[in-house]
């Protein structure tokens, strides 16, 4: 099949195919439990989703209580346990492989 090129148009030529709404910037209380996006009839005139940040960092993520691995984590780091993460080591050698 043999395709003529075409002209790029020009802005004036262009015609949307629905109107793009003009997305505002929002504030989002982290300090309160959020609605369940799906607890309804979904409401195009309610606030958008929450992003993926502001759902990891709303409190109802974790009901107000402390992940117990966080917790054991943090009461090694205080009694001087050394971090075992492989990540720094790993990405010492990657960068010496790099060069």
């Amino acid at each position: 099949m043999k395709t003529t090129p075409t002209a790029p148009r020009k802005e004036e030529e262009i015609i949307p195919s629905a109107p793009v709404p003009a997305r505002t910037e929002r504030r989002v209380n982290t300090t309160q439990p959020q609605p369940h996006p799906c607890s309804g009839p979904e409401d195009l005139s309610g606030p958008e989703p929450l992003l993926p940040h502001e759902r990891d960092e709303a409190v109802n993520m974790t009901d107000g209580e402390p992940d117990a691995k966080m917790e054991q984590a943090y009461r090694d780091v205080k009694r001087g346990l050394q971090d075992t993460d492989r990540g720094p080591p790993a990405d010492k050698a990657y960068q010496k492989q790099k060069r």
